[in-house]
Order: C-alpha cells, then sequence, then structure tokens
C-alpha cells in the first residue's frame, strides 16, 4: 500500500495505515494535510499592525506570534516529509516575507506539497531536532494545522470550518498524541473538559488541553 493510500484512521494503525472511507469519500493522509492547509492559512488574511499583538487561545503567543510559529512549524515540516532534517526552526526575520499572511501561505504551500511526494509518510525522519516515524510526524503536522489553525480563527473572530474527515482525524491524533509523558513535556496543556455534544474536533481541542469555549 503507497503513500497515497495511507491514514491515521486506518483501524490497524502500526506506522502505516490504510485510507479512511465515508461512503464514496476516501482521503488520504497527504490530503488531509492539504485540506487543513486550505481550511486554516486565509484566515490569516486579517492581520494587520491593528491586532497583531491580540492574545490567541495559545498562551505562549500573540497573534502575529502565532503566525510567525506556525510558518516555522511547517518549514521544520517539510524538511521531515522531505527526510532532509534534522533542521532548526527558521529564525523569525527569515520567515517574515511581506507579512505574517503571506509567509504562512507560502511555507504551509511548501509543506503540503512535501507531504505529497512518495514516501512522505514512510520510514524513520526528524521533526525538528525530535527523530521519529515519518508517519506519525506527518500527523502530528496535521494536528498542529488544525489546533493552531483554530488558535488563529478565535483571535481574529472567524471561523474554522472543517470537514468530517478532518475532524475525525483530529480527534485519533489527538487520542495518540496528548499523552501525560507529552504534557509533561510541555507540548500539550491539561486537559479540558469538553462540553457535552461536543463534536470530535472540539473533543479533540479539550484534550490538547484548549477551552473549545475561548472567547478573546
Amino acid at each position: 500500500m503507497g503513500t497515497a493510500d495511507r491514514n491515521i484512521l486506518s483501524p490497524a494503525v502500526p506506522n502505516t495505515g490504510a485510507r479512511r472511507q465515508t461512503g464514496d469519500t476516501c482521503m488520504s493522509s497527504a490530503e488531509l494535510i492539504r485540506e487543513a492547509v486550505s481550511a486554516t492559512t486565509y484566515l490569516a488574511n486579517v492581520i494587520s499592525a491593528d491586532n497583531g499583538s491580540n492574545e490567541t487561545p495559545c498562551e505562549q503567543f500573540n497573534l502575529h506570534e502565532l503566525v510567525t510559529h506556525m510558518s516555522g512549524v511547517f518549514a521544520v515540516s517539510a524538511a521531515a516529509a522531505t527526510k532532509s532534517g534534522p533542521i532548526d526552526r527558521p529564525a523569525p526575520q527569515a520567515i517574515s516575507g511581506d507579512g505574517p499572511g503571506s509567509a504562512l501561505a507560502e511555507w504551509s504551500s511548501k509543506m503540503a506539497d512535501a507531504w505529497a511526494t512518495p514516501d512522505a509518510f514512510e520510514g524513520r525522519t526528524h521533526l525538528g531536532d525530535r527523530e521519529m516515524s515519518a508517519f506519525i510526524a506527518g500527523h502530528i503536522t496535521l494536528f498542529e494545522i488544525l489546533v493552531h489553525g483554530w488558535d488563529l480563527a478565535m483571535a481574529t473572530g472567524q471561523q474554522l470550518e472543517l470537514s468530517m474527515e478532518l475532524a475525525a482525524a483530529s480527534l485519533v491524533t489527538a487520542q495518540r498524541l496528548c499523552t501525560e509523558p507529552a504534557r509533561d513535556a510541555g507540548a500539550f496543556g491539561v486537559e479540558v473538559t469538553a462540553p457535552s455534544q461536543s463534536g470530535p474536533f472540539e473533543r479533540a481541542l479539550a484534550l490538547a488541553g484548549r477551552d473549545p469555549n475561548w472567547s478573546a
């Protein structure tokens, strides 16, 4: 089974996996990443000098810092997909471009293209300085896109609209990544109780330590 057929929603879920099928819908992990990019990147277009210092659900970053962080994560992820790491995250001035929105669009496009290359999800790679399964690195990337995309939407008064496939993938990914050792290492916050009747993405946010009801 090739890379184009891999998805974290496979019932077996080793470091390889099958496409997830919902009726006639069938989406690979690379396709999920590209769809996540499409669902989130444009949200940065509203950032300006007037709102760049706005707070976000990610307590570490204001709005401008969040988008700069996302661009750096995407640069590191692209290197992981092409097995050209380990690399350090680029300095903020190296990813500023013509503004935070344009830089995010550029790096997210490069990153999505990288994960769509043959064998991107195969074998081992480095995500930054961490050596791991390429399959897991790709899904850490997917989760970063979605969670920080939600941060971006909330901080700018916009809505993050996800397909059923993306929402389902976010929850499965959160259930695998948001472990106590990961929390102890500072990768995720303390789990939040999701409101009753929460959908899969809201439950994923809660697992990652985000309050799905956050507001500025």
